[in-house]
């Protein structure tokens, strides 16, 4: 590995952080241009720590990690988040990635007992000792005729106005639930806010003063999450939705809400994997979609 140059922790170096956006680009085919915009925006997790490899100063292999806490059977513990593995085609099986990820726990497991991943090929990482959970949603029959005059209005990230309506929101978040829940998960979100088709599924709320990530598809409405200083109920969230649907889906553990759903296996090709002390058994789990990572 004599060829490669290893440095860590290095995203207030903007040199460095930018020799590491096209690698972005070539990997997961997302432009330069939105991580730039990213950063200047504020978005940029300040915990963020890459751990790169790099040649003719250029990164071709990274695996970074942030710090979260997240909400365990009622108990609030630190956790890391792994994201951003990748390495350049042209470096590949060189071992790169397995001495990243050593690298990365190694300081990793110094502070936090947990950490995450979501990936779609889970059999790279349980040699470092990760495991998949099963995550689950949560269904009931729920007959909704439609409230066109309810006052759900679309917030856009990239407005000022809504941006700032966000983050308060964000920042007097009361967990959906006491179960499984990451506390503040406002890096992810942004970051989501890219994909065009989830930004269309954030929705704010007047009269509740709540975010309510949200569709309606074939008669059925997808509930993603709610953000606010106060959790409504169900029948409250539901006052507000335009469009009829007879069952709800609810992507985040109700227990807060004190009633009887059907559990269901989530099916994606995307799978969130732990690593430490979580006993996978006992409950039925599901990472909130706008915030996986």
């Amino acid at each position: 590995m004599n060829e490669y140059k290893y440095k860590s922790n290095y995203s207030k170096d903007e040199k460095l952080r930018e020799s590491l956006y096209p690698l972005f680009n070539t990997v997961f085919g997302i432009s330069e241009g939105t991580f730039r915009d990213f950063y200047s925006r504020g978005f940029w997790d300040p915990t963020y720590t890459p751990y790169s490899f790099f040649s003719e100063d250029y990164a071709v292999a990274n695996v970074s990690t942030f710090v979260f806490s997240i909400i365990l059977d009622g108990e609030l513990h630190e956790a890391a988040g792994f994201q951003s593995v990748m390495t350049h085609p042209h470096h590949r099986k060189k071992g790169l990635m397995n001495t990243l990820m050593d690298k990365a726990l190694e300081e990793i497991d110094k502070n936090c007992n947990l950490s995450f991943l979501v990936t779609s090929e889970p059999s790279l990482y349980k040699k470092f000792g990760y495991r998949t959970i099963n995550e689950f949603y949560y269904v009931k029959k729920y007959k909704h005729p439609g409230s066109p005059s309810g006052d759900l209005q679309g917030i856009d990230v990239f407005d000022s106005q809504g941006l700032n309506r966000l983050q308060k929101l964000f920042i007097e978040n009361v967990p959906s639930s006491s179960v499984f829940y990451p506390v503040d998960y406002v890096h992810p979100f942004y970051l989501n806010m890219y994909n065009p088709h989830l930004r269309k599924l954030v929705y704010h709320s007047t009269s509740l003063d709540v975010l309510i990530m949200y569709e309606v598809v074939d008669n059925k409405l997808e509930l993603f999450d709610v953000i606010g200083n106060t959790l409504p109920t169900l029948d409250q969230i539901c006052s507000l939705i335009p469009e009829p649907f007879n069952e709800v889906h609810l992507f985040f553990n109700p227990d807060k809400f004190n009633m009887a759903f059907n559990i269901v296996e989530y099916d994606s090709p995307d799978k969130l994997m732990v690593r430490g002390d979580l006993k996978l058994s006992e409950h039925h789990l599901k990472l909130p979609i706008f915030a996986e990572f």
